[in-house]
């Protein structure tokens, strides 16, 4: 180097241009030291937080909690890459291609939609199937009456889509029915000193959530909804174990198959995934109402967390409350409808249900519970559970063609009565809840008492055949006797799921302990 230096001043003198030295050490000077203090901090409390070193092996992204999917392995992309380089020896460059399959997979990978998954899809056409199978037959039986004991179709069509999921139901249906049948009897709230109770599940779709938000500010907006509009109030929320449960189509349903990923977050960390996406998994979903019942309960709100589905819990806790004071119960649910009208009595004080969203160009339907129980009468309140679950609700089939309002003007023949007294008695047995499943089926599609559904499903094609100008849709037949029959088999379990009867016990007896899976997916 001081060889260097005559040349180097030498071409400063010829350039006309100097420098000079930079502060030496100058990440030593107590400004900067000051900056590192306060940054490594900062560092220390993100990863306390976010805390990487646990006995948790999942592999997660450390800022927004997000879970891995079981396939992601780029974990192991020295191993993978390993492989591709054993895969490459004795090839040419030319002949070579990297194969998408051979390559990790990172977490940011679009994870495969469950509604992509081949029980979800089907190139059969049920109407066809039916079309060629009714065709084939033609000449095959004596007696033509006996081919309709069969679907003739890739699912019961009365009862399913063509995807495979049983119909969703209109439940609101069965409200607005009700409704027109007493519109007269509700009225607007009067009065003061209410005990309110809560449907934690509608509070939470209630509110909008802001993008980047933390969790802790989430929660604190539910928290800050409750004190604004509610005087001590009691919320009620669900619960998700992770076990099958019989609402599991409903819920596979309502996401259209997109289900986010585990996500743990702590009150601090920021939601950088869409409400709706978040919410679609029952785990980050129950990790979001742990920590909003902590900090409700941190402000002197009662809350109270049911076992699985939270209707049948905020009835019973309405009924508890209606006997020393008058209740609103704040809700959107069709079931918290039902349930309150079979659950409460006439003696109780005052219960009132009502909507806590704002209505558009339309009077807000406010009811008065023990009013719609006067003017429906005791024995369709008693009945009004079986109806609703016959005809379609979260954990059993919508039957095509049959409307709630026509079954619940069909609810007071004495023959249907007789048949759901058999659905809300908890000790009937296997053969009479089938049995009286079918007859009550049979009543709602319009047939005699003892035909049976197989042969009302024959007189209906050819009474249609004979008197109509387009194709049979095999859809609105009635279902067959098989079909019926678990379908029964579910009302009766809704049935005393409603009447607060934990029925283990009735699934094994019904349908054998090995086919119990099998029953709440069916």
């Amino acid at each position: 180097m001081p060889a260097c230096v005559d040349y180097n001043s030498a071409m400063q003198d010829l350039t006309g241009v100097g420098y000079c030295t930079s502060d030496q050490h100058k990440e030593a000077t107590r400004a900067r030291k000051e900056r590192d203090r306060v940054d490594t901090l900062a560092i220390l409390e993100y990863l306390n937080e976010r805390n990487p070193f646990t006995n948790d092996v999942s592999l997660r992204n450390i800022e927004t909690g997000v879970e891995a999917e079981p396939v992601v392995n780029v974990d192991k992309a020295e191993s993978i890459g390993n492989k591709t380089l054993e895969l490459m020896k004795g090839q040419t460059i030319l002949n070579y291609s990297f194969k998408k399959s051979n390559q990790s997979i990172t977490l940011a990978a679009k994870p495969k939609s469950k509604s992509d998954s081949d029980f979800l899809n089907t190139d059969i056409d049920p109407q066809l199937m039916f079309q060629r199978l009714t065709t084939a037959a033609n000449g095959l039986f004596e007696n033509t009456s006996e081919v309709f004991q069969y679907e003739l179709s890739s699912v019961p069509s009365s009862m399913f889509d063509c995807n495979r999921l049983p119909r969703e139901a209109c439940k609101s249906n069965l409200a607005d029915a009700i409704w027109a049948c007493g519109s007269d009897c509700i009225h607007e709230i009067d009065g003061e000193g209410f005990q309110y109770v809560l449907d934690g599940g509608s509070l939470l779709q209630r509110l909008p959530w802001t993008h980047g938000n933390s969790f802790g500010d989430i929660t604190q907006m539910y928290v800050d909804h409750v004190i604004r509009k509610y005087k001590d109030p009691v919320i009620v929320f669900d619960s998700y174990p992770e076990l099958p449960s019989i609402k599991d189509i409903t819920h596979l349903r309502r996401t259209k198959g997109i289900i986010s990923p585990n996500i743990n977050f702590t009150s601090s960390m920021p939601c950088k995934t869409k409400k709706e996406l978040f919410m679609s998994n029952s785990h980050n979903k129950q990790a979001l109402i742990n920590m909003l019942c902590d900090k409700l309960k941190d402000n002197d709100i009662r809350c109270k967390n049911a076992t699985d589905d939270a209707d049948l819990l905020i009835a019973l806790t309405a009924v508890d409350y209606a006997l020393s004071s008058e209740v609103v119960v704040i809700g959107e649910d069709t079931d918290i409808l039902v349930l309150l009208i079979h659950h409460v009595n006439q003696q109780c004080k005052r219960v009132i249900f009502k909507s806590d969203k704002m209505a558009i160009n339309k009077k807000m339907k406010i009811w008065n519970i023990q009013q719609t129980k006067e003017f429906l009468g005791e024995d369709v309140c008693n009945l009004l559970p079986f109806l609703h679950s016959l005809t379609g609700c979260d954990s059993t089939s919508r039957l095509f063609g049959i409307g709630k309002g026509l079954a619940l003007k069909k609810l007071n023949q004495e023959y249907l009565k007789m048949q759901g007294k058999v659905f809300m008695n908890n000790n009937s047995i296997k053969a009479d809840i089938i049995k009286a499943g079918e007859e009550a089926l049979t009543c709602l599609y319009g047939g005699l008492p003892l035909e049976g559904l197989n042969i009302l499903r024959w007189r209906k094609f050819t009474s249609r055949v004979i008197t109509g100008n387009t194709s049979v849709q095999v859809k609105s037949l009635p279902p067959t006797s098989d079909s019926g029959q678990f379908h029964s088999l579910r009302v009766y379990h809704q049935c005393q799921n409603g009447c607060q009867k934990k029925l283990t016990w009735i699934l094994q007896t019904m349908v054998g302990k090995s086919n119990v899976e099998n029953f709440v997916q069916f």
